[in-house]
């Protein structure tokens, strides 16, 4: 464990190098052509020779086996690699060449921290115990055209019997290893409401059936879900993100449009979550003399943490950063679809901090001004790799 890490962060200078490059150079989901292409250059370098490129038909997305030559079984590391469409406002030297992409969410140093993993585990040449996948995955932001899934078709778990991956997390220190075990990242689901009413002129609201109240009243109404129907104890989210409805200021229009999501952990509640959610908009749109038209869209599952292994992986940061740098967190309400990896195959997903005031890298995901802390990328590196070690060990 310490070689590696000391391995790791003799690679410091070049993890930073990659890393800025990614930085500088975005791309968005299913557009990671040149993320692709260097990602599968550095593989290469390193001598690993099971490097492919492309998925579902495109040029995006790399797979790639680190394979010692002899049986054993097989661990998967993943990470993201697409940017968000949001315009840098940094002034670092390394910000986005791209107008409106950047990398806001950390991608850039998921694909650098899985790179600087590779490298130290082909290093390891035929000690390794088993083979271990390396997953850099594209679309991660889309999730309408979800990447993990696009791999999952493609058969990149096929073989595999656990699976790690590590988000840095800009609201905790840098150097910070948060762990949750079981539900840790919400579900992510979209709904959409159609309110077909009568329009007519302002002035004589009584010859109409007014959409635009009935869809305020279904936005109040909506939070008695969460409020009233929910236990107290189970969290969810209900939201209205999308209004759409009139031409002018003097016209009762004939319909009105709703959109939002659906945020839940337990299966319970999130099973039951379309029917309350049409019962409320079909209902309150009849009693107003309109009418609703629900479509309701299972989009992201929870990101749900294999209890055992997840405590082992708690377990081997402690060993290797300390017990005061590893700290079980609460779920977040955001979602990613590393959950659609772990509802196929045991693993774990870990949060590291990358918040550091000294350095000015205080911004949450998705800001404008996000960075990173580049002194984390090799501790990020050294625990993917003994993670894949760790989850060999127990497979054997």
């Amino acid at each position: 464990m310490d070689w590696i890490l000391e391995a790791a962060e003799a690679m410091g200078p070049q993890l930073t190098e990659w890393r800025r490059w990614f930085h500088a150079n975005p791309e968005l989901s299913f557009q990671e052509v040149e993320t692709s292409r260097r990602v599968a250059e550095i593989l290469r370098s390193f001598g690993c020779t099971s490097v492919r490129v492309g998925v579902k038909g495109t040029d995006t997305g790399v797979v790639a086996d680190i394979d010692p030559g002899r049986p054993g079984p097989c661990v998967a590391l993943r990470a993201d690699m697409d940017a968000l469409p949001i315009q840098e406002r940094g002034s670092a030297p390394y910000r986005s060449r791209r107008d409106g992409v950047m990398h806001a969410c950390g991608h850039d140093a998921h694909v650098t921290m899985l790179l600087g993993a590779a490298k130290v585990l082909i290093d390891m040449g035929d000690r390794l115990p088993g083979r271990v996948r390396l997953i850099f995955q594209p679309s991660e932001e889309s999730p309408h055209s979800s990447g993990a899934r696009a791999m999952i078709e493609e058969g990149v778990l096929d073989g595999v019997g656990a699976i790690a991956g590590l988000h840095v997390w800009g609201t905790m220190p840098s150097g910070l290893v948060g762990y949750r075990v079981g539900p840790f990242m919400a579900s992510a689901d979209e709904w959409e409401c159609l309110i077909l009413g009568k329009g007519g002129h302002g002035a004589v609201p009584h010859l109409a059936a007014d959409p635009i109240v009935a869809a305020g009243a279904v936005i109040t109404s909506l939070q008695t879900i969460v409020s009233r129907e929910v236990d107290p104890l189970e969290p969810a989210v209900v939201t209205c993100g999308h209004m759409e409805a009139g031409t002018t200021f003097n016209v009762i229009p004939d319909r009105a449009l709703l959109r939002g999501t659906v945020r839940t952990f337990g299966r319970g509640v999130w099973e039951s979550m379309p029917g309350r959610l049409r019962r409320i908009c079909e209902g309150i749109c009849s009693a107003m003399n309109c009418r609703a038209e629900v479509r309701y869209n299972r989009v992201l599952p929870p990101t749900v943490n294999h209890p055992e292994l997840t405590l082992e992986a708690a377990q081997v940061a402690r060993e290797m950063f300390g017990p005061t740098e590893v700290q079980e967190i609460p779920p977040t309400m955001g979602a990613e679809d590393m959950g659609l990896y772990l509802e196929k195959v045991p693993g774990t997903f870990l949060f590291l901090g990358i918040m550091n005031e000294a350095k000015g890298v205080v911004h949450p995901q998705h800001h404008p001004e996000y960075d990173v802390d580049d002194q984390v990328l090799p501790r990020g590196s050294a625990l993917l790799a003994v993670l894949a070690l760790r989850f060999l060990s127990k497979l054997s």
